[in-house]
């Protein structure tokens, strides 16, 4: 899960800049707490830039009488003021005469940096913080560092470093200004960015070999579909069983280890197909839906009672698990997502007997007390005697597979794949809704969906799949059945969602996706 955390007293995004620059004039006040004052200037405390030519500080306080500390460098920079307040020791030891009132500095040439320091009070927030810039433009991003007294002035959206707060073991706490309140930053959670992990892509068939491009990752899970003009099977594939072994989501059917016609390469930028036809044939169009685990990369998971392959992308919240069946029941078996998923897909890779369904269960699906067949339009229901999960919710480590009667996800000797889902904020959701049976039901995902699957879970209804590149625009009215090998159904008028900036809209009365009262799984990736 990727996090911001600075440590830095200062992150300097435009070196050379300061936070704001003087002007010909400039107002002159005052933050007094705790004893401890600090001069600000314009109504803002950061680094304070200026060019060649001159600046007036107006009305300092003859309670806080200034000099600008430039020993060594007077021909670059010199001073003068209305009052004179007379002479006393600065910080390097020199005298320095201190002016109130209007108080004139001149600038004649690079000067780097120097302090300016008040004859009763001592820096005010002045150390090293007048800064010789190239040019007066838009100011850097340069955060203004202090303790909670010393503090910058509270100004809406302003960033700041705390140095008398501490956060995740870092010394500091980056702050930012909201609602009237400095509010911490450290360790806030950064979504993913949706087309780094996800991405749907379209493409023509030419019955020849084809590198299918625009993924913008090497997928590690590839889902294929003809649109059509053909009705035809969906192939899915992934980096951990390897090229040319695919399995199909409408059917109970084993593994089948294809040849140099099939998806035959995990590229940089996308794959590479062959002249199959379910895949690559010539006169038809195709969609394939593509996610990022870890470019290929597995590792061995000795976490559960069964040892896994896990191939893990937890800043996506997305893993591939391949693992053997022992032949037990309530067996636990590592996932590698570092939390608890949401929602297990697992197929059986080496049978295609009539209890080889694709198995899912998840958070929503009764607290993983029921499941549903990928590859049937049937209701959610109650496993053989507890199977396949053996009532249990899985854990920030491992899920349970169990085995009664070889109604189970753990068959002795049985081989299965399983893709694992975490829900990460900003970018994926799994969850359920109930129908409403009219337009706007609003669905909150957090996000801008760029892909979504809805199952009925309390009554028969097909997997039902949307995206943003088939529909660019409200209504995504074009929709593939996972469960089904028929071609996309498009321009309905009854079965259709909107996507919205962070919700999705089953819309109308049809019983597949928003009927009165129905249950609804749904699955959605952020674009």
């Amino acid at each position: 899960m990727a996090t911001t955390k600075i440590t830095a007293a200062v992150l300097d995004l435009n070196a050379g800049r300061a936070d704001y620059n003087l002007t010909a004039t400039n107002t002159v006040t005052y933050v007094s707490s705790t004893g401890s004052n600090q001069y600000v200037f314009n109504g803002a405390y950061g680094t304070y830039g200026v060019v060649n030519g001159t600046y007036v500080l107006s009305s300092v306080s003859p309670s806080h009488p200034i000099a600008i500390i430039n020993n060594g460098k007077t021909s670059e920079i010199s001073y003068t003021g209305a009052v004179n307040e007379g002479t006393g020791t600065g910080p390097d030891g020199n005298t320095y005469t201190f002016y109130s009132g209007d108080v004139t500095i001149t600038v004649s040439g690079n000067f780097d940096t120097v302090s300016y320091y008040c004859q009763n009070h001592g820096y005010m927030g002045g150390k090293d913080n007048l800064i010789y810039v190239s040019s007066v433009g838009e100011s850097g991003l340069k955060m203004p560092s202090g303790t909670e007294v010393n503090r910058p002035t509270a100004v809406a959206g302003q960033i700041r470093n705390n140095t008398n707060e501490t956060s995740a073991g870092s010394s500091s706490c980056m702050e930012y200004y909201k609602s009237s309140a400095w509010q911490k930053i450290n360790n806030v959670t950064i979504p993913p960015v949706g087309t780094e992990h996800f991405n749907t892509v379209l493409y023509s068939g030419n019955s020849s070999t084809q590198a299918i491009t625009g993924v913008g990752f090497q997928p590690d899970w590839v889902w294929i579909k003809e649109r059509g003009p053909l009705a035809e099977q969906s192939n899915l594939y992934d980096s951990t069983r390897g090229v040319q072994k695919f399995l199909v989501s409408n059917s109970t059917a084993a593994e089948v280890t294809g040849s140099a016609n099939r998806l035959n390469a995990f590229n940089a930028d996308g794959f590479t197909v062959g002249s199959d036809n379910e895949i690559n044939d010539s006169g038809s169009t195709y969609v394939a839906w593509c996610w990022k685990a870890n470019g290929g990369t597995t590792s061995s998971n000795g976490n559960g009672d069964i040892t896994s392959t896990v191939q893990a992308n937890t800043d996506a919240g997305f893993s591939i698990i391949t693992y053997t069946g022992n032949g037990s029941s309530a067996q636990t078996v590592g996932h590698g997502l570092n939390v608890a998923p949401d929602l297990l897909i697992i197929k059986e890779r080496s049978g295609s007997n009539s209890w080889d369904d694709w198995t899912i269960g998840g958070n929503v699906i009764d607290n993983w007390l029921q499941n549903i067949r990928l590859n049937s339009d049937a209701a959610r229901f109650v496993g053989y005697n507890g199977a396949p999960f053996a009532n249990t919710a899985p854990t920030s480590t491992v899920f349970t597979a169990d085995y009664q009667g070889g109604a189970g996800i753990n068959g002795s000797g049985d081989t299965f794949v399983v893709y694992a889902f975490a829900s990460i904020t900003g970018y994926s959701k799994f969850g359920s809704y109930t129908g409403t049976g009219a337009s706007g039901n609003t669905v909150t995902v957090g996000f801008s969906p760029a892909w979504v699957m809805i199952k009925r879970m309390d009554s028969t209804g097909g997997w039902l799949m949307f995206d943003n590149k088939r529909n660019t625009s409200n209504p995504r009215n074009n929709r593939i059945e996972a469960n089904t090998n028929q071609a996309e159904q498009t321009g309905s008028a009854t079965k259709f969602v909107d996507f919205d900036a962070t919700s999705f809209e089953p819309q109308i009365s049809d019983s597949e996706i928003n009927a009165t009262g129905g249950t609804y799984l749904y699955l959605a990736f952020s674009s």
